[in-house]
């Protein structure tokens, strides 16, 4: 679908300490064209490659966010590239923490459930 490659910047840290679902922003140069929403792809960090969930322009303005999984560690000011590879849900309005913390767990389940039919296929 496309690749995306930005810096990795500070965000609020909302999703890490309200959800337990820490993401990586990034800076980007320009606006990628691709519809808000969330996606399923690959992060490239370093040598290192990781299944993750992207959640892009839940704030209207462009910001990106990256949720790694199987990762801890720090990510700050460096450089993380993700292909991006189907759209698993479009964004919801923000209602109240719980149906929030609901949408970011399901779309997490729908993540792990892309990535695991693409195991099967290979």
């Amino acid at each position: 679908m496309a690749m995306i490659t930005g810096n990795v910047i500070r965000g609020e840290g909302i999703a890490g300490k309200a959800y337990g679902v820490p993401t990586a922003n990034l800076s980007l140069l320009e606006r990628p064209d691709l519809a808000p929403g969330v996606y399923a792809g690959h992060a490239t960090w370093g040598e290192k490659r990781l299944e993750c969930i992207i959640c892009f322009d839940a704030d209207g303005h462009g910001k990106f966010e990256v949720h790694l999984f199987n990762f801890a560690g720090d990510l700050y000011g460096t450089r993380l590239s993700v292909d991006i590879k189907a759209k698993l849900s479009d964004l919801i309005p923000w209602t109240n923490e719980e149906a929030m913390r609901n949408k970011i767990l399901d779309d997490v389940h729908r993540a792990r459930a892309f990535f695991k039919s693409q195991k099967h296929l290979a």
